[in-house]
C-alpha cells in the first residue's frame, strides 16, 4: 500500500518554531488577562435595591453595605453575604403551596397539634397555617442562628402547640382565630428577639382548622350537640327578651296605679284634716250656731235617703205615717 504525503504539493508544512515562539510570546499575556478576569469578578459585586451586604474578612465582619449599587471588595480576602431585606418571605405549615417540598406525613405531623380541651374527643385538631416574616437585621440573620430558616420553622412550631394548647377546641375552630394569631405572633417575635434571629414577623394567619379524620364523626355528633344547645339558649333568649319588656311594663303601669292612688288618699286625707281643723276653729268660736249648722248640715244629707216620715203620738203612743217620700 502507497501513502501520500499530505504536505506534498503546493501546501507547506507550518513552521513549528515560529509556533512554539508565538506561544510563548503571547501566553503571559493570556495568563494575565485571565486573573485579571479572575480578580474582577472577586473585587466586584453588585447591590440591588433592597439589598444588604455583610462584609467578612477572613471570616470576621467588617461592615455592613445598606446602599445600592456597584461595590469593590478585596479579592479572595473579602466575602460578600448578600441578604434580601425587603421582601416578604413566607413559611407554611400543614400544607404546601409555595413554600419548600415535604411529605405527607411531614405535612401532617406540621399540622396535628393538642387542644386545651382533652376531655372533648381528645382536643386533637389539624391546623393549616402560614406566617410572613422579613429579614430585620441582615447580619444576625447570617451569623448568630446556624440554618435561620429551619430554626425559625422549629421555633414557629413550639410556639403555635403552646398557645393551641392554652385555648379549648371551639375556640381554635370558631371565634378565637384572631386572639390565637395575635399571641402566636407576639411569642414568636419574643423568641426572635430572644435568639438574635434578626427576624421581623409581619403575620400569623390560621388558615384552616378541622378535627382528625380519625375522631371526625365523633366531634360532629359533640359539634351537633352543641349546636341544638346553642338553639334551645337562643330561643330562652328570644322568650326572656320578648316577655322581660310586657312584665317590666305591667309591673310599671301597677306601680303607677298604686302612686296615683296613694296620691288620691293622701290629698282626701289632707282636705279631710284641713275641713276638720276649719270647722273646729268655727266651733270653738260659736258653738251653737256650729251646732245647728251641723245638724242641718246632717239632716240635708240624711233625708235624700228617707222614702218614709212618721209621726210619734205620745199620748197614745202611736205611729202616723204623714208622708211616703218613696212614691
Amino acid at each position: 500500500m502507497n501513502y501520500q504525503n499530505p504536505f506534498q504539493g503546493s501546501i507547506k508544512p507550518p513552521d513549528m518554531d515560529k509556533v512554539k515562539k508565538a506561544g510563548r510570546r503571547f501566553t503571559p499575556v493570556i495568563v494575565g488577562l485571565l486573573i485579571l478576569l479572575v480578580l474582577g469578578f472577586n473585587c466586584v459585586y453588585t447591590l440591588n435595591n433592597g439589598e444588604e451586604a455583610v462584609i467578612t474578612r477572613f471570616g470576621k465582619h467588617i461592615k455592613t453595605e445598606v446602599t445600592s449599587g456597584l461595590k469593590f471588595k478585596l479579592p479572595f480576602a473579602d466575602t460578600a453575604h448578600i441578604v434580601n431585606v425587603a421582601g416578604i418571605r413566607r413559611m407554611e405549615f400543614g400544607f404546601r403551596e409555595y413554600d419548600v417540598p415535604a411529605s405527607a406525613a411531614e405535612t401532617l405531623a406540621e399540622a396535628l397539634m393538642l387542644t386545651g380541651e382533652i376531655s372533648r374527643v381528645n382536643g386533637l385538631v389539624n391546623a393549616d397555617w402560614v406566617i410572613q416574616y422579613r429579614i430585620s437585621d441582615s447580619y444576625n440573620y447570617t451569623f448568630k442562628v446556624q440554618s435561620p430558616e429551619d430554626t425559625l420553622r422549629s421555633v414557629t412550631q413550639a410556639a403555635y402547640r403552646r398557645i393551641a394548647a392554652a385555648y379549648p377546641l371551639d375556640a381554635i375552630l370558631t371565634d378565637r382565630k384572631d386572639d390565637i394569631q395575635l399571641e402566636v405572633r407576639r411569642d414568636l417575635q419574643g423568641i426572635c428577639d430572644k435568639y438574635e434571629m434578626g427576624v421581623e414577623i409581619t403575620s400569623v394567619n390560621l388558615q384552616d382548622a378541622s378535627p382528625p379524620d380519625e375522631v371526625r364523626e365523633a366531634f360532629l355528633d359533640v359539634t351537633r350537640a352543641l349546636e341544638d344547645k346553642e338553639a334551645k339558649t337562643n330561643e330562652a333568649e328570644r322568650y326572656r327578651n320578648e316577655e322581660e319588656p310586657r312584665a317590666r311594663g305591667r309591673a310599671a303601669a301597677a306601680i303607677n296605679e298604686a302612686e296615683a292612688y296613694k296620691e288620691k288618699r293622701v290629698n282626701e286625707a289632707h282636705g279631710a284634716v284641713a275641713r276638720y281643723k276649719a270647722i273646729e276653729e268655727e266651733y270653738r268660736n260659736q258653738p251653737d250656731i256650729m251646732r245647728t249648722r251641723l245638724y242641718l248640715e246632717m239632716i240635708r244629707e240624711v233625708m235624700p235617703k228617707i222614702e218614709k216620715v212618721y209621726f210619734l203620738d205620745q199620748t197614745s203612743g202611736g205611729l202616723l205615717e204623714i208622708l211616703h217620700l218613696g212614691q
